[in-house]
């Protein structure tokens, strides 16, 4: 907790000076004067070695109570002298004649620099007895400490009083020098600053520009591609350049909005059939959606990476044909999203690191690393996933989302709408262009299917 007689300041004496070269200007001034000096902050706290302390005042800053009483002193002396701004001469609360000299920065107390523990000459021994009374409660050897003090070689008032008069304006004038040149400094940084600013933002408007320009010349590309495959009866090159197009439009609209999982899943069957001109026979694709789910809103583009990863990943480095599964289904008031491949597997530290959430930040998983994150941003605590795993037979992921009594509510009433709607259809009703098969139940156990061919 802070202490209430503190105070603050947005200046340090340490930032306006070398705290080497103030070292050597107050040891040069105590061994040339004859007397102590230290410099402490705004606070009474030193920030440089005592220069020449006397050994009466070691003696007494050697004990708890004596230490505490001298800082209190001090932070009080510098007080008063930032009150006058000007030097204070005062008896401090070991009987010694000290005295503050404020360091003021454009009418801030920043600290000041303390010097003194000096006995002057017209009272030398009213000032000994006066020491060896207020210190003795302290429990120091009473004959050792007076005799310490007797030591002491005493020093006129006026040559003290000159001499702390000198060391002011020395420090005061080598610290507004100091805060006008880091002023100085500080105006070519931000000077710097803002040039770097201004740079960015024009960089960030030529990008801005670009990023209009280039979907649309990608969009008219597209859609002339289409068109010349139409003319030219290449259907495979036209359903490609439509499908590309419309993945295009999706993820630039949607990248930093939340988007009904039907269009997600609707989204995903576009990929997949690109892919799966690619891959042909190779790569086999299962979508279910179930009833209630259509409408209900998540983060975009939280599947794809995880159903690409399951195509660069699991079916890729296969010869033989490959199944990836998009599930999404409600279960328990939890919403499962789950995309499974039975290929090639993932490897056991992957799979831990997926658990974990700990990802390493050297690009692998950097789409499943920014899924997770996004879901974990959306839902908190409601998010959790499970990875299952095994070599040649496949992966499992699944992205759970825990649901609040309104959102299963919800989709259970969604799912009674449809439900009505199918019995009028048919058994087999048709959402956003992605089946629904009300009469063949989706796998939502643990196990991987075992490779297909």
């Amino acid at each position: 907790m802070k202490n209430p007689q503190e105070q603050e300041t947005n200046i340090l004496i340490a930032d306006l000076i070398d705290l080497k070269l103030l070292q050597q200007l107050q040891d040069s001034f105590a061994e040339a004067m004859g007397v102590a000096a230290v410099t402490v902050d705004c606070n009474g706290k030193t920030i440089t070695e005592a220069s020449n302390f006397c050994t009466v005042c070691n003696m007494i800053r050697s004990t708890k109570t004596g230490l505490a009483r001298c800082q209190r002193c001090d932070a009080e002396g510098g007080r008063i002298a930032h009150e006058l701004e000007k030097p204070y001469a005062y008896k401090c609360a070991g009987g010694l004649l000290d005295a503050a000299a404020p360091i003021i920065i454009d009418g801030e107390y920043v600290g000041c620099i303390l010097c003194g523990q000096v006995i002057p000459t017209d009272e030398r021994e009213a000032f000994i007895q006066d020491i060896v009374e207020r210190n003795l409660p302290l429990g120091l050897p009473a004959e050792a400490f007076e005799a310490e003090v007797r030591k002491m070689e005493p020093l006129s008032r006026e040559r003290f009083e000159s001499a702390v008069e000198m060391l002011s304006l020395t420090a005061n004038n080598i610290m507004q020098n100091s805060a006008a040149n880091m002023a100085q400094k500080q105006l070519l940084k931000e000077a710097q600053e803002r040039a770097a600013l201004q740079a960015a933002l024009q960089e960030t408007q030529i990008k801005a520009l670009k990023a209009q320009i280039n979907p649309h010349f990608l969009f008219n590309s597209l859609t002339l591609l289409g068109y010349t495959a139409l003319e030219e009866g290449a259907p495979r090159t036209e359903e490609i350049a439509y499908t590309l197009s419309d993945l295009l439009r999706y993820s630039l609209r949607n990248m930093s909005s939340v988007v009904e999982l039907g269009e997600e899943i609707e989204m995903i069957d576009q990929y997949l059939t690109i892919q799966k001109i690619r891959f042909g026979d190779r790569l086999n694709k299962v979508i279910n959606l179930a009833p209630g789910l259509t409408h209900f809103e998540i983060p975009c583009m939280v599947l794809q990476p995880l159903v690409e990863n399951a195509v660069i990943h699991g079916a890729e480095p296969l010869m033989r044909p490959v199944t990836i599964t998009v599930n999404a289904y409600q279960e328990n008031g939890r919403l499962t999203l789950e995309v499974h491949d039975d290929g090639v597997g993932m490897p056991p530290d992957v799979v831990e690191t997926i658990e974990s959430g700990h990802f390493e930040d050297d690009g692998q998983s950097l789409g499943i690393h920014n899924v997770f994150q996004r879901l974990q941003s959306e839902y908190g605590s409601q998010f959790s996933c499970h990875v299952t795993s095994f070599a040649n037979l496949g992966t499992r992921l699944r992205l759970n989302i825990d649901l609040d009594s309104e959102s299963e509510s919800s989709i259970n009433g969604e799912a009674e709408r449809e439900s009505a709607i199918s019995q009028t259809l048919g058994n087999q009703i048709n959402l956003s262009h992605i089946q629904i098969n009300k009469t063949t139940p989706v796998n939502h156990d643990n196990k991987l299917l075992t490779p297909l061919g």
